[in-house]
């Protein structure tokens, strides 16, 4: 799953390039982790569906913002708009 594989990435430390050179802290980054494993919790628990659809929602509306605002790669935009639209289509 894309979301838990992002929440590792943050866990491990492996995107903190990233977010340093974006001027985020890492404890934001951390707690961007958090949002999205209890996102994707939300998103499978049955009655709440809605709710963690929404979170993750917004958890990609700031990582398109944040690509977008930095001009990262075409590609790169792409996948998270196509990863948002996929999320607002359950």
């Amino acid at each position: 799953m894309i979301f838990a594989g992002a929440a590792v990435q943050k866990f491990t430390g492996k995107v903190a390039p990233n977010w340093d050179r974006w001027g985020y802290s890492r404890r934001f980054m951390y707690a961007t982790g958090i949002a999205e494993v209890v996102a994707l919790a939300l998103f499978w628990w049955p009655g709440l569906e809605l709710v963690g659809a929404a979170a993750l929602g917004l958890v990609l509306l700031g990582a398109l913002a944040t690509l977008i605002r930095h001009r990262e790669g075409a590609s790169h935009i792409a996948l998270t708009a196509l990863t948002l639209l996929l999320v607002l289509a359950q």
